[in-house]
């Protein structure tokens, strides 16, 4: 019996230890609680928020330090109000600054989605743009400017891979910094996880600049997982910009996915005014991963007085955590309102927000026919693909048609509205991006 003494005290020792260790994690998931209701958000994520952190106190605290937004937003908002002080300091007649024809000329032209993008972010007139369907055009295109340009060459990936496309990119960007071109590549740290500084050191070494956009851990501050740039953006000189959704890595050059599988993505070349624009939305993620705001790019070409024959609209939509509204949201809902007679979505993943899909149920109502495109069973992860499913019902029993691809992998970002307004970029039609 005596012997039993010291098992038993040390029995209680730990039992002390867990009991407080589980009442301190109590205390802490309240705290935590309280400070996700006061903060608020939408009504799903706090619920989840919630139900997490009260359920398992020590993984919901973890998730939530680990998952954070509060403090990283405040810091976000603060270097992209930075970055578009530039714009002001420039006197740039581009967006919402211009009179002309880079500004909001024309409006009488404009229907209610140019009324709305017109006084959010500005409609740049006289633009020439070129589609460019497959991935070995883009990248010849994309060579060729690159190996033009005098001033500047400015690109923000999410994925670069250190494959042979990438090899070859970065030594497109290496020889224009030898000529002695402003270069600078602003990758995604989670994205392009497998680029190493070993793959950026001659770029480096020949002046150009490579920089991560936040790392995970982002100046000893919380985890950055949540917050990524999934922006797909090249511009080179000012004058000439690419936008879409190819990355850069072996499956966007050669439109394969192994052997057999193809790879489907959209792509555009820009030129005219619009790409000042696309300039600026650099500069402010420059500015988010650099704390630089840079101010040597070169100033807009003065536009054309008349807009030459087929010269074309343009308003460029950035979206983000930090914006101040949901522009992208608000351009896709309008542009799916004016909808006549056909409306034609492709994304990858289709985990549409309630007001997308309402606003497509809606115009199906009004008599417009609507086409989804998405993927297969075949071609994307089992998880997104269940997830996507879950309103395949409701979307055909209002009469949308959905269509999936069987082997193929179709990464286009992509609205067509009664064949006249095209909407193409790097957002997927999903919770996160809209």
């Amino acid at each position: 019996m005596l012997g039993a003494v010291p098992w038993i005290a040390e029995l209680s020792v730990w039992h002390a230890i867990v009991i407080s260790f589980a009442v301190l994690g109590e205390l802490l998931a309240i705290v935590f609680v309280y400070r996700v209701l006061v903060r608020g958000g939408s009504p799903a994520s706090t619920l989840l928020w919630v139900a997490v952190i009260l359920s398992a106190p020590w993984l919901g605290l973890l998730l939530y330090y680990l998952l954070p937004r509060r403090l990283q937003l405040r810091r976000l908002k603060r270097m992209r109000a930075r970055g578009q002080r530039l714009q002001a300091v420039r006197g740039a007649e581009v967006g919402k600054g211009g009179d002309g024809a880079a500004g909001r000329g024309g409006r009488e032209l404009r229907g209610a989605l140019g009324a709305l993008l017109d006084a959010d972010v500005g409609i740049s007139e006289g633009n020439t743009l070129r589609w460019l369907a497959g991935g070995e055009e883009f990248f010849a295109a994309a060579r060729t400017a690159i190996e033009r340009a005098q001033r500047s060459v400015h690109c923000v990936v999410y994925i670069l891979r250190p494959d042979d496309t990438g090899r070859r990119f970065l030594a497109c960007l290496t020889a224009a910094a030898r000529r002695g071109v402003q270069v600078r590549l602003c990758f995604d740290s989670f994205g392009s996880f497998g680029l190493r500084t070993a793959h950026l050191a001659e770029l480096r070494a020949a002046g150009g600049r490579a920089e991560p956009f936040l790392p995970i851990l982002w100046k000893r501050r919380p985890f950055t997982v949540n917050l990524r740039n999934h922006r797909k953006l090249l511009v080179i000189d000012s004058e000439v910009g690419f936008v879409g959704g190819r990355n850069i890595a072996d499956e966007y050059r050669l439109d394969r996915v192994g052997n057999l599988r193809r790879w489907f993505d959209a792509m555009l070349e820009l030129r005219g005014p619009v790409v000042q624009q696309l300039q600026e939305l650099f500069v402010q993620d420059w500015c988010t991963a650099t704390d630089e705001v840079i101010a040597d790019v070169a100033p807009p070409a003065p536009a054309p007085p008349v807009p030459e024959p087929g010269a074309s609209r343009v308003a460029v939509v950035g979206s983000g955590p930090d914006q101040e509204s949901p522009s992208l949201l608000f351009a896709l809902v309008q542009a799916i309102t004016d909808a006549q007679s056909e409306i034609v979505l492709h994304s990858p993943y289709l985990v549409l927000p309630a007001v997308l899909r309402f606003s497509l149920e809606l115009a199906v109502a009004r008599g417009v026919l609507v086409s989804v495109y998405t993927n297969g069973a075949r071609a994307e992860a089992a998880f997104l693909y269940q997830a996507q499913r879950h309103h395949y019902r409701e979307l055909l029993r209002a009469g949308i048609a959905v269509y999936e691809t069987i082997d193929e992998y179709n990464h286009a970002k992509l609205l067509v509205v009664d064949e006249r307004t095209v909407l193409v970029g790097s957002a997927n039609m999903d919770l996160r991006s809209a």
